[in-house]
């Protein structure tokens, strides 16, 4: 619901499917529903967002990048400065020196000049992870399809006839729009969390170096070995895997990096644990496009 896994990449619908849920994490439509529920209550889940497809802006790819600061107040100031820079699409807060950027481009050129702005800024080392091409959208939004994300950006699951009325339409054709806008992939919904909120659950990577060759087998060692808390696994490089996990507790992280220093074709494993994920204050650069949008359309 809220890292893109590829299992349950974006909701085809404003309001979550807790059978849907289920199906893809083995458990039952209730114990979904009750659990996405507290975590609401809680915080944890902070509110569902509305995201348009970054490639209704002429955007064309997305390059992630790992950051090491000199120290944790330099990595402080990098975290509030890049709320404020056009095309970051998002930004993993770690504990220690270290922060993980996404940037999106016209090209790979364009992205890696923003990270390098970044990185000279603050006298930073960066890695560059990897990058992922944006799937190009069929549809090309009018006026009103502008105006219904601009409606449910930072409250995707407003209900029809408050979307209608803001915008004096009819239910039916609001209904209409927004289902064809999630059809598309012009706009998708996310659900925004606050990991600090969650008590007793700890999100964290492993960036494994290994040997090419046995790559795909200990990608396959790792799903076996972690199951469901092993939540998203990407190639960065060739060599590099990027593992995506959780725990119950602090001591799992560090047993997990040991266990996989173990594993045969294990070159490196290093830990970084999720603190906080951010992105953009808003009004940001994409709010402003959208507006754009919609006074030129």
């Amino acid at each position: 619901m809220a890292f893109k896994s590829p299992k349950f990449n974006a909701f085809r619908d404003r309001h979550i499917s807790p059978s849907g849920i289920g199906r893809n994490i083995g458990l039952d439509e209730k114990t979904v529903r009750v659990r996405v529920r507290k975590m609401e209550d809680e915080g944890f889940i902070k509110y569902y967002q509305a995201v348009p497809s970054l490639a209704l802006f002429g955007l064309r790819t997305v390059g992630s990048y790992r950051f090491e600061a000199l120290n944790l107040q330099t990595k402080q100031r990098v975290a509030e400065h890049i709320q404020h820079v056009p095309y970051v699409v998002e930004a993993f807060d770690y504990i220690g020196p270290h922060i993980s950027i996404n940037v999106a481009g016209t090209s790979n050129e364009e992205v890696q000049t923003v990270a390098d702005s970044i990185a000279s800024r603050y006298e930073l080392s960066q890695l560059r992870l990897g990058d992922r091409d944006l799937i190009r959208v069929t549809i090309v939004p009018d006026k009103l399809d502008w105006q219904i994300m601009r409606n449910l950006r930072y409250n995707a699951r407003t209900a029809t006839k408050d979307v209608a009325k803001a915008l004096s339409i009819t239910p039916r054709m609001a209904e209409y729009r927004i289902k064809k806008l999630l059809n598309s992939g012009a706009m998708l919904i996310r659900a925004m969390i606050d990991p600090g909120k969650q008590q007793g659950l700890i999100f964290y990577e492993l960036e494994i170096t290994v040997q090419e060759e046995k790559e795909s087998i200990l990608a396959k060692q790792l799903e076996k070995l972690h199951g469901e808390k092993l939540w998203l696994m990407r190639e960065s490089r060739r060599g590099i895997l990027l593992a995506n996990l959780f725990g119950f507790n602090l001591g799992e992280p560090e047993e997990a990096a040991l266990n996989c220093l173990k594993m045969e074709g294990v070159r490196s494993c290093s830990l970084y644990i999720l603190k906080e994920v951010i992105e953009p204050q808003g009004p940001n650069w994409i709010d402003s496009i959208m507006k754009e949008e919609v006074a030129e359309s």
